[in-house]
């Protein structure tokens, strides 16, 4: 009886196949990256086009921008008080009454009169119009009393001065800071030219650290502040100085992002735009003022 001869690969044969599946894996992961990538930005962007709408809901309602944060009145013991931010003033905008309501900031001080504010069920909430979809950081913040994460920071105006400086109810020419109540008739370089809100990072393993921010308010009395400085304002908003208006830069509360390449911001208009990296930093600091009667190009990506 004859004998069945059964075929099987050779081992050249093998390490060949292996070979063309390890190529076929690393064209594919490329790609997998990339689509991945292009969805994250989309929802990015459409979190900063919500916000620029839930911005003009607001404004419609209460006849001016939300402040970036609204603070009581600070005392001789506690000079620094937190306060409610813009993220908050916005949720009834963006179909999150029901957590408004229950933190019932028109009522309740942020914080309960405990100076840093600390973290509640409620303030831990993480909400993904609040996250850009490129950023995989915890969505609670150890940085900032353990409130829930937010990749989002106001635009608070324009500071040339180095290092910057704070001041109570200071305001550096933008739209949003601290008690502010700018109207649509004062953004007299036109809606669509003005920073309203712009994307940053929460990453521990950059060098600096960048710390993100929080959605919530601003936690109040900074433990450790630098010159200039006695709160921690960065939670909610933050300026264009020589630093931060570096997109991706090196300085902590630097407007950056992990898409590639740069970060979206989003105008009092309600548009979103995606600014690159390396550009001119006065572009920057011209669309972060209101009023400051300079109207500079916006760069198209």
């Amino acid at each position: 009886m004859p004998s069945v001869r059964r075929s099987a690969f050779t081992l050249i044969e093998l390490l060949v196949v292996i070979a063309i599946i390890a190529v076929l894996i690393g064209l594919l992961v490329p790609a997998v990256q990339q689509v991945r990538e292009s969805s994250n930005r989309t929802v990015c962007q459409n979190n900063l086009h919500q916000m620029g709408i839930a911005l003009h809901n607001f404004q419609t309602d209460k006849g001016y921008f939300p402040a970036a944060y609204t603070s009581p009145p600070a005392t001789a013991a506690n000079p620094v008080m937190p306060g409610w931010g813009w993220g908050t003033s916005l949720l009834p905008y963006l179909e999150q009454l029901d957590i408004y309501r229950q933190l019932d900031p028109l009522n309740q001080t942020f914080g309960g009169g405990t100076n840093p504010a600390p973290a509640t069920a409620l303030t831990q909430m993480p909400l993904s119009v609040f996250r850009c979809a490129s950023d995989a950081s915890p969505d609670i913040n150890s940085q900032r009393f353990n409130h829930a994460t937010s990749n989002y920071r106001a635009v608070a105006g324009t500071d040339i001065s180095y290092p910057p400086q704070w001041a109570d109810k200071q305001d550096k020419g933008g739209v949003m800071f601290m008690n502010s109540r700018v109207t649509i008739s004062a953004i007299t370089d036109g809606s669509s030219n003005t920073l309203a809100i712009g994307e940053c990072v929460f990453n521990m393993t950059a060098t600096p650290n960048k710390w993100g921010a929080i959605w919530v308010g601003m936690t109040g009395q900074d433990t450790n502040p630098g010159p200039g400085f006695g709160a921690r304002v960065s939670d909610v908003m933050w300026w264009m100085d020589q630093n931060t208006a570096v997109i991706n830069g090196t300085a902590p509360q630097a407007f950056g992002s992990r898409h590639p390449g740069g970060a979206f911001f989003c105008f009092c208009d309600g548009s979103v735009r995606f600014f690159l990296e390396g550009g001119d930093v006065n572009t920057l600091r011209y669309l972060a003022g209101r009023n400051d009667g300079v109207v500079v190009p916006i760069p198209i990506e």
